[in-house]
């Protein structure tokens, strides 16, 4: 006689039961309700790194990185173990999605630089005419090469998530206090093409867009929004390469899609400081999962992502002003 069992959702399932299991044993090893000691918590998750000179070099490897929890009780430690298996079974959907759309993004990231190459005309020099031959050549190698364009595609969305856990920590370190105003870290002259959890957007990539993005010629440079502190200068080839600025009372801004960087981490910045020139050409360095040249802005306030819109200048007047 066969018996089966049939548990839902059962990745969440054994995360919490492996969360209860460890918050217990915690719990008998001293941590009680009464006691003042703490314990540090450590989630370490791998970011996977692209890299690739070309269609024949390309290579992934891992970084990793951590956010420590700090000061927590036997019960807070269960109830972060559980939002962290939670917070795993919600990304391993994400990555499902992400490959169930391999082709569709490859095949888009594609039709945008066509579309970009015949956009510009008679502007297109021999030297960049060279660039968007090389990046089509790249996404079409991908395109006949499931594994690599695998690799290829969580390598960018790790690298986003990295970007994005490493802008939390810094602001739940902070000391938070009101929101700040920023200024537009480019001119949005064409508006903005994908909003903070824009709906289309996640329904084209498979994932929440905790950012907005602003469209701008490659190589357009990128300034600080607010004054603050470089934390991080991260460099993933042709991945999802960013930059992170720690401002004032919690707040943390992020700059993504970058083709060259013109600061470096523990460097002091004011508004309107150049941090870098845009990128997001698909094929072509620090792009990653982009549709086209663009500036991906993320704000961040103690801990939290937040809609940028609602400390930028009204973007209606700006783009009048623009024209």
């Amino acid at each position: 006689m066969q018996i089966e069992v049939n548990i839902p959702r059962p990745y969440l399932v054994l995360g919490i039961l492996a969360a209860i299991g460890w918050g217990a044993y915690m719990y008998h090893s001293g941590f009680t309700e009464g006691q003042a000691q703490t314990a540090n918590v450590t989630g370490t998750s791998s970011a996977a790194v692209a890299t690739a000179d070309g269609p024949d070099n390309f290579s992934v490897s891992s970084a990793g990185y951590a956010d420590d929890i700090r000061g927590a009780t036997g019960g807070d430690v269960q109830q972060e173990q559980v939002r962290q298996a939670e917070e795993s079974v919600r990304q391993g959907q994400e990555e499902q999605e992400v490959l169930k759309h391999k082709a569709d993004i490859l095949r888009g990231q594609i039709r945008m630089l066509e579309a970009e190459q015949k956009a510009m005309g008679d502007q297109v020099s021999p030297t960049l005419q060279l660039q968007f031959e090389n990046a089509a050549q790249i996404l079409r190698a991908l395109l006949q090469d499931q594994r690599r364009a695998d690799d290829f595609l969580l390598a960018s969305l790790h690298q986003l998530w990295e970007a994005q856990d490493k802008a939390i920590a810094l602001g739940r370190q902070s000391e938070e206090g009101e929101m700040i105003t920023l200024a537009w870290p480019v001119k949005p002259q064409l508006g903005i093409s994908a909003v903070f959890r824009d709906a289309g957007y996640k329904q084209r990539f498979g994932f929440e867009h905790d950012a907005v993005d602003i469209p701008v010629p490659q190589g357009t440079p990128v300034l600080a929004a607010a004054e603050g502190t470089v934390e991080d200068v991260v460099d993933h080839g042709l991945g999802f390469s960013y930059i992170t600025v720690r401002h004032a009372n919690g707040v943390v801004t992020m700059y993504g899609h970058l083709t060259e960087f013109r600061v470096r981490a523990g460097m002091e910045v004011k508004a309107g400081d150049v941090l870098g020139l845009s990128g997001g050409r698909p094929g072509t360095p620090g792009a990653g999962l982009s549709t086209g040249p663009h500036l991906h802005f993320a704000v961040f306030h103690g801990g939290m992502g937040v809609d940028p819109m609602l400390s930028l200048p009204p973007l209606s007047s700006f783009v009048t002003e623009g024209k």
